[in-house]
């Protein structure tokens, strides 16, 4: 009898243990910047649901910059979109595509954003656009829609 209640005190001490150990949620914050640093003011057009942070338009004149932040559960998120369309303001318009990779300078390539770790659970993604995107726009422009 001695043992079989050592073998259930030890069972309910391994259950009350699992059942209130620590439980810890960490979220982990993502700040996405785009800059623009050209000449011609910019419109990025991002559809559902090709961005976890990026949907809509985002209207960005020349010289500012556009930030948004989140807070996110089990690690960072991804700052590029699957696709994007990108009108500049004299009508130039291109649709950047994820699978171009880093053929140019892609809105929608991760590695085409500069990744800043800001803490241990906080990173900031900044992609700036320039007037070498408007001319590789001029040469590539497209008349599509995504």
């Amino acid at each position: 009898m001695k043992t079989n209640r050592t073998i259930f005190t030890l069972l309910l001490l391994g259950f009350f243990s699992m059942l209130f150990s620590c439980d810890t949620d960490y979220l982990y914050n993502t700040e996405i910047r785009i800059e623009n640093a050209s000449q011609h003011d910019i419109e990025i057009i991002v559809e559902k649901p090709s961005s976890e942070f990026l949907t809509g338009s985002v209207a960005l004149k020349s010289g500012t910059t556009f930030t948004t932040k989140h807070s996110i559960d089990g690690g960072y998120g991804l700052p590029n979109p699957v696709d994007a369309q990108i009108k500049f303001d004299d009508g130039t318009t291109i649709t950047h595509h994820s699978e171009d990779g880093d053929t140019y300078h892609n809105f929608c390539s991760a590695t085409a954003f500069e990744k800043k770790m800001q803490g241990k659970r906080s990173v900031e993604y900044i992609f700036v656009f320039t007037d070498e995107d408007y001319e590789y726009a001029k040469k590539h422009a497209d008349k599509t829609k995504i």
